[in-house]
């Protein structure tokens, strides 16, 4: 369960990335304007729910220890980076929602049903999610990118098994 919702949050993650990326380059009248900016939205929402199953997962099934050839400092580096993971799959999405529902329209979830707006947010409250979620999505990716290179340094480097343990 925990590698399912690993791959399936951190593929979501970069997806999204990419897609808020080629979203805010089109026009208004493009025809992949709407569709993709909801389809942006629904998916976040995913990720969000993902996210909150993952932390209930945590807590019945808690992460394996590191491995014991791993370095003080590699430890604490990858606590880091997966706290900053884990709290940007919350940040991410709860400021989409902010954005997304600021004027009182629900998140419709591919035609299935809506996520109400819980409340409506006043223009500053919105540009301030707007900025957070603009920048704590780009450096997430950069994080995500930093959280890559480490597994792929410690299987073809240190050839430690730390991700096939993931896979």
């Amino acid at each position: 369960m925990a590698k399912l919702m690993h791959w399936t949050i951190g593929l979501l993650i970069l997806g999204l990335t990419w897609l808020g990326w080629y979203m805010v380059g089109l026009s208004y009248y493009d025809p992949w304007s709407q569709d993709s900016l909801i389809a942006h939205r629904a998916l976040g929402m995913v990720v969000l729910a993902l996210a909150l199953l993952k932390v209930l997962w945590l807590m019945v099934s808690p992460t394996p220890e590191p491995l014991p050839s791993h370095k003080p400092w590699e430890q604490k580096s990858s606590r880091l980076v997966h706290w900053t993971l884990a709290v940007s799959m919350f940040v991410i999405p709860i400021t989409g929602y902010v954005i997304s529902t600021s004027e009182g329209a629900a998140v419709p979830m591919f035609n299935w049903f809506d996520v109400p707006a819980l409340f409506v947010a006043d223009e500053s409250t919105r540009d301030l999610a707007i900025a957070i979620h603009y920048y704590v999505a780009y450096a997430i990716f950069g994080v995500a990118m930093l959280h890559t290179a480490a597994a792929l340094k410690h299987q073809f480097i240190d050839r430690d098994g730390t991700l096939k343990r993931m896979l």
